[in-house]
């Protein structure tokens, strides 16, 4: 008998080894598998960006964004820093700066007084819609007695009007939020849009890492609802940490919440989101991109000339 109970628990014991070796083969080929699409998935993403880290000459670096507001208008122009200094680019003085629409008409541009390189249009104008924009800048970038011309065009496309906003409550974690939502009528052809914030007058979509813009890929030609920007309750104010503070925006009771919705072109649609994965959200406007990032400006400069019209809508947080 013990033989006969000793054979059956070889038998079992065997037949538990085997399972568990099947099982960690198994487990095994998920592993790899898993490790495998990790890594295709890592490449596929990061592979169309190629960010190249190496200090290259520098170049002319252009970036302007014409709107339908009735303003001054800018143009930086700057010189481009090595990909890993933490010092801003430097403005590039004496250039000639014009934008023609293609209605003929010229907008000159002046240099600031106080900021090397920023330019402003002589006289306030807005962009109009349906109108292309020339941009030309000439300027001796290598200092030898000849003015290089760099050149770039935008088109100003018609926008969606927003119907309205709203903010919703929403609690993560135990942590009271608040979401902005914007809701309209997505036109049927394909479309990129840009959304700047505002919460009591201030800009808070002023560096590229923090400007939302989307494409309608998942929503086109459909009535949208979209949530656009994450704000904290003032009650978590005094939990938070001091660090949490500096990069949370909170809402009480009568502050006023102001989207401004535009609609870009791919290419700038592109320039943006390929700047923010591409150097930590910098604003191109004070300091450039990297060299290889897509652009519109000829000549081998770098940077982007954009316009677009602004659809506007406001909400009081109550």
């Amino acid at each position: 008998m013990k033989r006969n109970i000793n054979s059956r628990h070889f038998e079992q014991s065997e037949k538990s080894n085997m399972l568990r070796s099947s099982l960690l083969r198994l487990i095994n080929k998920f592993l790899t598998l898993l490790t495998m699409t990790i890594i295709l998935f890592f490449f596929a993403c990061t592979a169309p960006i190629d960010i190249e880290t190496d200090d290259s000459p520098p170049v002319v670096v252009i970036y302007g964004v014409l709107t339908d507001e009735l303003k001054y208008q800018e143009v930086k122009v700057s010189r481009s820093s090595p990909y890993f200094d933490n010092e801003p680019n430097s403005g590039i003085s004496g250039a000639y700066v014009t934008v023609r629409s293609s209605d003929n008409t010229v907008y000159p541009f002046l240099e600031s007084d106080s900021i090397p390189g920023l330019y402003y249009s002589q006289s306030e104008f807005g962009a109009q819609i349906g109108m292309d924009y020339f941009l030309t800048v000439e300027v001796d970038f290598n200092i030898d007695g000849i003015m290089d011309k760099y050149e770039a065009e935008t088109t100003i496309l018609p926008v969606p009007a927003i119907d309205s906003l709203t903010i919703e409550p929403v609690e993560m974690f135990g942590h009271k939020n608040h979401i902005l939502y914007v809701h309209a009528q997505d036109p049927p052809e394909k479309n990129f849009y840009l959304f700047n914030v505002f919460h009591n007058d201030s800009l808070l979509t002023q560096k590229l890492a923090d400007l939302p813009v989307s494409d309608d890929e998942l929503f086109n030609d459909q009535y949208i609802k979209g949530d656009i920007y994450f704000f904290d309750d003032i009650s978590e104010w005094e939990k938070d940490t001091e660090e949490t503070r500096k990069r949370s925006v909170y809402l009480q009771p009568g502050d006023k919440i102001d989207l401004q919705l535009g609609l870009i072109s791919q290419g700038y649609f592109d320039f943006i989101n390929q700047c923010r994965s591409g150097k930590n959200g910098e604003n191109p406007l004070f300091g450039g991109p990297a060299s290889n990032i897509a652009t519109n400006i000829s000549n081998g400069g770098v940077g982007y000339f954009a316009g677009y019209a602004i659809s506007r809508k406001s909400i009081v947080f109550e």
